[in-house]
């Protein structure tokens, strides 16, 4: 089992946290699916016993997690959603959450309608100003919780700044990676605690996984999530364990050529007449571009969003119908797949905020997330290219220098 911190990160992806098996040899890893385990002494507490508790292809997948985060213990779920919630579990009522302003609206709607009936309190601050945390903070304060790049308008998080901010304040550093997975950010470089992955997207990447992980520095907090999935068995199953060790092999060259084709087509957007706005931090009029230069390397993911010059909802269905006829776009949720995906967050992933919340996270009908795949760019610029048109006699037009860019995208 390989977890050499100075090996390459293509090394790590292949070996970390695996070896052939020593029973038979194999060199893939070895699917387990029972769920009883036989005891081979009576009065002695086996390793593997049911695999609710423990299971043998699950604990490779959490070693090969630990592997290429650089440490911490890992332990995995049925989803991400379901590793959020299980963190938020180990909270007691009355803890307090300050969190950063933009968030996945599935963590929003687990904080705000869900854990805040179990007395969780949370605060939407500008997490990278110290006086705002302050100006929040309480004797029930326990932890900053950010997202970078943000979910959905990529806004950027100085994690270095951040981490600053919870030393300074004795606050634990809680933060959702999801857009930046090991193979471009090492969490724990910035001082993080916890780290929390959708393992359904970048590290699966083939739009067959749901699932989820929380890989923490905190023991205390990993020997609680041990005790959660024993408990609660929100489990990640042992074949979607084994696809997501099979598919993070080929991360690094995944992430290389998705992130080369969506800079090529998040220049093409921003140059085109019915776009008023672009949201990819390769760009360098990016909110932040320098500090996420820093943060991540090897590029900036697949996964882009823009205002549409109209939001006339008539036009906005002829885009996405065309798109669709196009047979190279799929209209759908998620991202960080081999297929482009076209989601439209305002009655998808954020539906369940408030119209007041979607409006100040400028959330609105013309607004949509785009996730590229493993097609040739210039044929995704081809159907964007064939459905903008649809935009080319609108008679008003907004600007996108005359917009105001809500607060999480104003850089000091």
């Amino acid at each position: 089992m390989s977890s050499d911190n100075n090996q390459g990160l293509g090394t790590t992806l292949v070996h970390g946290g695996e070896s052939p098996d020593p029973l038979t040899g194999a060199v893939a890893p070895i699917l387990v699916r029972s769920k009883t385990f036989r005891q081979p002494t009576f009065g002695v507490e086996a390793r593997w016993q049911y695999s609710r508790g423990k299971n043998p292809t699950r604990s490779i997948l959490e070693h090969k997690l630990e592997a290429l985060t650089g440490g911490g213990t890992a332990a995995v779920f049925s989803s991400g959603d379901a590793a959020t919630t299980m963190f938020l579990l180990t909270l007691k009522p009355g803890d307090h959450l300050i969190c950063c302003r933009e968030l996945y609206g599935g963590t929003i709607r687990l904080l705000d309608q869900l854990f805040a009936d179990f007395g969780i309190k949370t605060s939407y601050v500008d997490v990278e100003n110290l006086e705002a945390i302050k100006a929040v903070q309480t004797d029930k304060s326990v932890a900053i919780w950010v997202e970078s790049p943000t979910n959905p308008k990529l806004g950027v998080i100085d994690l270095k700044k951040v981490g600053d901010n919870a030393r300074s304040t004795s606050l634990r550093f809680i933060a959702d990676l999801t857009f930046a997975p090991p193979c471009t950010t090492k969490p724990f470089d910035y001082g993080i605690e916890t780290v929390i992955y959708s393992l359904s997207k970048y590290f699966a990447g083939h739009n067959d996984v749901i699932g989820g992980a929380v890989i923490t520095q905190n023991q205390e907090l990993a020997d609680r999530l041990v005790w959660l999935q024993w408990s609660v068995g929100a489990l990640l199953s042992p074949d979607e364990c084994y696809r997501v060790i099979q598919e993070l092999k080929t991360l690094e060259l995944r992430w290389a050529r998705i992130s080369q084709s969506a800079q090529i087509i998040a220049e093409y957007l921003e140059d085109h007449q019915n776009i008023n706005q672009v949201y990819y931090p390769g760009l360098s009029n990016h909110p932040g571009h320098e500090i996420i230069s820093n943060q991540m390397k090897n590029g900036f993911g697949g996964t882009l969003s823009f205002d549409l010059c109209s939001q006339d909802l008539s036009l906005i269905r002829r885009f996405v119908d065309c798109l669709q006829d196009s047979q190279l776009i799929v209209y759908g949720e998620s991202l960080a797949s081999p297929e482009t995906i076209l989601a439209h967050p305002a009655s998808m992933s954020h539906r369940s905020l408030t119209p007041e919340q979607r409006q100040n996270l400028g959330i609105d009908d013309g607004f949509f997330r785009i996730s590229i795949g493993f097609e040739d760019p210039k044929d995704i610029i081809g159907a964007l290219d064939a459905a903008l048109k649809v935009f080319d006699n609108t008679e008003s037009k907004s600007s996108a220098t005359n917009q105001a860019k809500p607060d999480y995208l104003k850089v000091s």
